[in-house]
């Protein structure tokens, strides 16, 4: 099947979308299969993304042909301003169990959505980031309310906050322990089924190929396409990965 790709250009309210043909292809979408539950599984549904700087907050910087955003500095790239552009709009991103620690979320989205189809790929990260996705109708400015990854009912996000994970949606935060911190992050989404799932993504001593361990699993209806999406603090990077040949 090939897999229609479908790119966001400004929230809902505004929506108007570009459809692109991608040269991938995915799975013949089958609803009422059994879940993935190895990184060879999940590697079956990879998709390639790439991040849109149309959506950047103007204090990240992308690198690399669009598979990194890093935020190193408070220097503004000189992004013009576009209605699909998140704003500078400061948020309470509150780790429960620790401290309660303010972050401005300077987001980004993919160029590429989830849509009809399973979808699956992998992040390196570094510092203060929180990896999730967004319905493409979440809200992008000040007026729109709380829009850092999770905060809201249509996007979900996952972080490192100091001694555990957390996985955030619907701006209620649970806590993901027993799990030491791993620099990869997977994400699997399932848009037909409503499911969205966060992994970690190590090699295995023995075998020394890479496997995932389940970190959080959200089920709930999705009724739009899902962006990937990052947040990203001080001092911090995030790099899309490639599928490894």
């Amino acid at each position: 099947m090939i897999m229609i790709s479908i790119i966001n250009v400004m929230p809902k309210s505004k929506s108007k979308l570009i459809f692109l043909i991608s040269s991938e292809k995915l799975p013949i979408y089958e609803p009422n299969i059994p879940e993935p539950t190895s990184r060879e599984e999940l590697l079956k549904y990879w998709l390639n993304i790439s991040l849109d700087e149309r959506t950047a907050n103007k204090v990240l910087w992308l690198t690399e042909g669009g598979a990194k955003v890093s935020r190193m500095t408070d220097e503004v790239c000189p992004y013009l301003d576009r209605p699909e552009r998140f704003d500078h709009s400061p948020q309470r991103y509150t780790h429960t169990h620790t401290h309660t620690h303010t972050q401005t979320p300077y987001l980004v989205l993919c160029k590429e959505s989830v849509w009809a189809s399973r979808c699956y790929w992998e992040v390196l990260y570094s510092g203060w980031v929180v990896i999730g996705a967004a319905c493409e109708g979440a809200g992008r400015k000040a007026g729109d309310g709380p829009c850092g990854l999770g905060e809201n009912e249509e996007s979900w996000g996952l972080g490192w906050a100091r001694s555990c994970y957390e996985a955030w949606h619907k701006g209620t935060s649970s806590r993901v322990a027993d799990v030491p911190q791993c620099c990869t992050i997977g994400v699997y989404v399932d848009q037909p089924a409503g499911l969205l799932c966060f992994y970690t993504v190590e090699t295995e001593e023995d075998s020394k190929k890479k496997e995932v361990k389940l970190l959080r699993r959200f089920k709930n209806p999705i009724k739009e396409n899902i962006l990937p999406g990052f947040w990203v603090g001080r001092q911090s990077s995030c790099l899309i990965l490639k599928k490894e040949e």
